[in-house]
């Protein structure tokens, strides 16, 4: 039965009127919408203790021997001995955790989960788990060094996980021949068919890393610069377990392109007659390679491979140490050999920086031509802004004199001439680049009014992800300009944006997931040849689940009309042109971009939308009523642990009321009030609250009141949940220097009392 102590008939004298939280519209995510999502603070919320500012280890002892004392079994009668045994084993686990700094380490980064994951048997800290071979080292550790040795085993676990699913890249290109699917009179007018479509060209593309076997013979001399290198004892007993770093990365590429034919096979038909004809049949299908790639990539890592030494730091060896250098080798299906190094400079001590990539390829003998370099120089200009300049030289010739003077050395037969002439040319590139806002969640202030507020624009512009390039290049043959566009369009209020925290009596309880709302990426690139001719292209892509992306896209390019179908899984990827009309026709391209396009929308505002809306009203309303049936479980929960509370808090509450300064708790009630700005829905009329004088008169030491922020307040020790998954208030009257004093806060808003804000005007 919970205690009447304190408690007042109707409204306390000029207490303000009671108003709910703003904007309950109907049982779904416009409840939460005005709450973060608060770390796990479970633990905390049994001992009374705010998890910010952490409490201190005489905190934490001298809650748990509070605590203890008042919820120990012996100290109850035989009806809450029961329930006083769970409160204590309750109170018991939180103190186990959060006394041992390693434990609460993890806790407060992960939860609890977290912690008896590690701490089980195959966790890090279990029997024969990673720490147990480093034991001495990892207990010597202060908080602050556990948390970073923490963090580096969380991250190689999760780079170790990443690598598996990213280790090797896959690529699959489909060429489709449909021409016949569009045709153009002598009237331009465009008409479309029915196709018979057909696969005419294939490539396939795979990259995988190696281990690199030129590490053992590096061995002896790493060890010897690593003697060199020691550290000091502290960064050795913290960095000591850190994985190895590859020093010599060998990734291997391996390429197959060629066509599809279909041979004739002729059959011959007999007739009644005995007659005979021969007519021809598409036979089957015949991969004709037309190009077999086979090449490996080596990035080594000069720092670690060489150490620091003086003649490292020197010039032009510290040219190498500062930069990312990457070798790479064709073998197939003509030998070459590309060499880029990567880096990042300031020519002006105190400006920005310039980034650098500089490659060369040799695919020729070095006698035949000189190696082929191109230049790229980029630096940002602004915010999201980039400005670059790149330059190739092309397949070039030894100069005159050396061809001369030394013939037998340096020159160029006809072969290698033509083929140097047909593998491409100097260029030199313009390019002003604008990249995309990465997307931010929004953040709430925590007042019930903004719940109903528009987004702002730096917001609405970072859901957007608007980006953009334009440039220009010049080459022998031509000069083009082009530019290119993408946003997102259909943003809206992300579903992971509106699904704020269900916190409830089970803890952290999310709503099930439905589909989530996600974005159209749309690109536009378009490309104009002075010499004639516009290449222009329309693509939009969505992300189909959590990994996975899929893409449509129309317009002109090489004098086709293609339509492209695109898919992406992690490093996997599958893209299938389509060549719907063999000339280049813009009316034809725009009608192939605006069908998929009119066709996406009446998906997406006919079906796909409302059936998420439905899905996320039947799963509201299926939660609430799960957590409605377990209400009658946590009150009578509460009205025990009330009960065994009553009697030490009611003393302590009566010394309280002796001092001259004495904080006295008249009334607390915690739970849902309907809203006052608007009218509520059928329902939601009545107030649905809880007393809890008692259990925030437990609160009280030494004449202070602190409930701490950012945490749900039916955590604490006698409160209960009385309107799951709806906005709730605490309302607390209590005395101080013989003044009433009121204040009332939102679910997850701290306070500390007394303050003269909340004394009530007579």
């Amino acid at each position: 039965m919970p205690s009447s102590f304190g408690r007042r008939r109707g409204p306390f004298p000029g207490a303000p009127p009671q108003e709910g939280v703003g904007g309950l519209s109907e049982l779904n995510n416009d409840a939460f919408e005005d709450e973060d999502t608060p770390k796990e603070t479970e633990y905390y919320d049994r001992l009374g203790l705010a998890p910010r500012p952490p409490p201190t280890s005489a905190q934490i002892r001298s809650a748990y021997r509070h605590l203890t004392l008042t919820f120990h079994p012996d100290k109850q009668p035989p009806h809450l001995r029961e329930a006083a045994e769970r409160a204590f084993n309750q109170i018991k686990v939180a103190y186990d955790v959060l006394s041992d700094p390693h434990k609460r380490t993890v806790y407060d980064l992960e939860g609890a989960a977290a912690v008896k994951r590690e701490w089980g048997l195959s966790g890090i800290f279990g029997p024969g788990g990673e720490a147990e071979s480093d034991e001495i080292g990892v207990k010597a550790m202060s908080p602050e060094q556990f948390r970073r040795w923490f963090l580096k085993r969380m991250e190689k676990r999760n780079l170790q996980a990443l690598e598996d699913h990213l280790s090797c890249e896959t690529s699959l290109n489909l060429g489709i021949y449909a021409a016949n699917a569009m045709t153009v009179d002598e009237d331009d007018d465009v008409q479309i068919h029915i196709p018979n479509p057909r696969i005419v060209t294939m490539g396939m593309r795979t990259q995988w890393r190696l281990p690199c076997s030129l590490l053992s013979l590096l061995d002896h001399w790493k060890a010897e610069t690593q003697h060199d290198e020691a550290q000091t004892q502290d960064d050795t007993a913290e960095d000591s377990d850190e994985e190895e770093e590859d020093l010599l990365p060998l990734e291997i590429d391996m390429g197959l392109n060629g066509h599809i034919t279909y041979p004739p096979t002729n059959v011959t038909i007999v007739g009644d007659d005995n007659s005979q004809q021969v007519i021809q049949m598409p036979g089957r299908a015949v991969f004709n390679a037309r190009e077999l790639e086979l090449g490996a990539t080596l990035t080594p890592n000069f720092v670690g491979l060489f150490g620091t030494r003086p003649a490292w730091n020197r010039f032009p060896l510290s040219i190498l140490t500062s930069s990312e250098v990457s070798v790479s080798a064709l073998l197939f299906p003509a030998p070459a050999l590309n060499t880029t190094l990567t880096r990042t400079f300031a020519p002006i001590p105190g400006t920005k920086p310039f980034h650098m990539v500089l490659t060369s390829t040799i695919n020729r003998s070095l006698g035949a031509s000189p190696p082929s370099f191109q230049l790229q120089l980029s630096r940002s200009l602004a915010h999201r802004k980039v400005g670059a300049v790149t330059w190739n030289t092309g397949p070039w010739q030894w100069p005159e004199f050396l061809t001369r003077s030394v013939p037998s050395m340096f020159g160029m037969s006809m072969t290698d001439y033509l083929a140097a002439y047909t593998s491409g040319s100097s260029s030199l590139q313009l390019a002003l680049i604008s990249y995309a806002e990465a997307p931010t969640r929004l953040e709430h202030a925590g007042n019930s009014h903004e719940s109903d507020a528009p987004r702002s624009p730096a917001s609405k512009n970072d859901d957007v992800a608007e980006a953009w390039q334009t440039f220009i290049t010049a080459a022998p043959q031509a000069v083009s300009f082009g530019m290119s566009y993408s946003r997102n369009v259909f943003t809206g209020f992300s579903t992971k944006d509106l699904e704020k925290a269900q916190w409830n009596y089970e803890g952290y309880s999310p709503m099930p997931m439905t589909d989530e709302q996600r974005p159209i990426r749309i690109e536009l690139t378009c490309v104009y040849n002075l010499g004639g001719g516009v290449a222009w292209n329309v693509e939009g892509s969505r992300q189909v689940g959590e990994h996975s992306k899929i893409g449509i896209g129309a317009g002109i390019m090489a004098g086709h009309v293609n339509l492209t179908i695109s898919w992406s899984r992690l490093t996997q990827k599958l893209k299938i042109p389509v060549i719907i009309l063999p000339i280049a026709h813009h009316g034809a391209a725009s009608l192939a971009t605006l069908f998929p396009w009119l066709s996406y929308c009446a998906l997406e505002f006919g079906y796909i939308r409302p059936r998420d809306r439905k899905r996320r009203r039947e799963a509201n309303a299926r939660r609430h009523k799960e957590l409605k049936g377990v209400i009658p479980q946590k009150r009578q929960e509460s009205e025990k642990a009330i009960e065994m509370m009553a009697e030490g808090v009611i003393r302590r509450q009566e010394r309280e009321a002796a001092l001259p300064d004495g904080l006295v708790v008249a009334k607390a009630e915690y739970g849902y009030y309907p809203p006052t700005n608007k009218k509520p829905k059928a329902g939601f009329t009545e107030p649905r609250v809880t007393d809890v004088t008692i259990p925030v008169a437990s609160l009280v030491d030494r004449s202070q009141l602190v409930i701490p922020g950012n945490q749900t307040k039916f955590n604490i020790r006698g409160f209960y949940d009385p309107a799951p998954l709806l906005p709730k208030r605490l309302k607390i009257w209590y005395k101080f220097q013989g003044f009433d004093h009121f204040v009332e806060l939102r679910d997850k808003e701290g306070t500390a009392c007394p303050l003269r804000a909340h004394m009530i005007s007579e």
